[in-house]
């Protein structure tokens, strides 16, 4: 019996915002349209990394670091911010919480290669962020998706999301968004972490165990 592609789809879309391990059967579901801003259903799962990836040692902070298609494979967790503090992962410290941040240590942001073509954004969109919390108080942990345009330097922010950290030790938590938009070809789609509260967050990824991801679905029309 052959089962139709949309049934698929909607299959995968199910168990991922369910919260499964779905990422991979979403990639083979995706439709081979997915790169111009006409496609009609599939999926895209974007891993965030340090630089360089795979990570070989500690660093300092690092920005607009990349988000893509491959999938990290770094045993260790190194430290990602030495000029922040001497814990593996990323420190976000608490402030203001707004986009706007731009001072080291209070927020961390990736990016996309620039777009060939336009790129629809019109479904669910799900971050899957390893984080911890560096104190008895649950900070907020904060992620914009912004429209980055490389020829102006200019933001367009598109959505925001944000869930409290409360565990000590690195757990995946869960942000979704729900969007109807696309980003202009030439742009980049943007993903930026900020925190507020009274103690800090902590985040680890690109390793094999700590796989933080953002994940869109699109599901096709009836």
């Amino acid at each position: 019996m052959t089962i139709p592609l949309r049934t698929l789809l909607a299959g995968a879309a199910l168990l991922a915002v369910l919260g499964g391990s779905a990422d991979a059967s979403l990639a083979r579901a995706t439709s081979t349209n997915t790169t111009t801003a006409s496609f009609t259903g599939g999926s895209w799962v974007l891993y965030l990394h340090n630089r360089p990836t795979p990570p070989v040692g500690n660093t300092t902070a690092q920005f607009a670091l990349a988000m893509d298609t491959t999938v990290p494979t770094a045993a260790l967790l190194n430290n990602y911010d030495t000029d922040c503090d001497a814990v593996a992962g990323r420190l976000i410290t608490r402030n203001t919480g707004l986009s706007s941040e731009a001072t080291v240590c209070r927020y961390a942001n990736w990016q996309t290669a620039a777009y060939g073509t336009a790129r629809a954004l019109n479904g669910t969109m799900t971050l899957r962020i390893y984080a911890a919390k560096s104190g008895a108080a649950n900070p907020t942990l904060i992620a914009f998706l912004r429209d980055f345009n490389p020829s102006t330097s200019g933001y367009t922010d598109l959505g925001s999301s944000s869930i409290a950290i409360t565990n000590l030790v690195q757990t995946q938590f869960t942000l979704t968004w729900s969007l109807n938009t696309s980003i202009p070809a030439t742009h980049k789609l943007e993903l930026k972490i900020v925190a507020t509260g009274t103690t800090n967050v902590l985040l680890a990824y690109d390793t094999s165990a700590q796989q933080s991801r953002l994940v869109l679905l699109q599901i096709p029309a009836t």
